[in-house]
């Protein structure tokens, strides 16, 4: 399982908390690769994979891996 942890851009100096979605059975590529698809404004600052934490830089978040 693989979650992603993101904000939007008019969000992104609040430093509040990111919304949280969950992938069952997916890489950390796949899924940024999903949460984009779903939400084309996301900026992803987090992934967390297998025990694995992969972080983006605002204000840009992770785009691709």
């Amino acid at each position: 399982m693989a979650s992603t942890y993101h904000t939007y851009s008019d969000l992104i100096t609040d430093g509040g908390r990111l919304a949280a979605t969950e992938w069952p059975k997916a890489s950390i590529a796949d899924a940024i690769c999903a949460t984009l698809a779903n939400d084309c404004q996301a900026i992803i600052l987090t992934v967390v994979a297998s025990g694995e934490i992969t972080r983006g830089y605002a204000p840009g978040g992770m785009a691709t891996i």
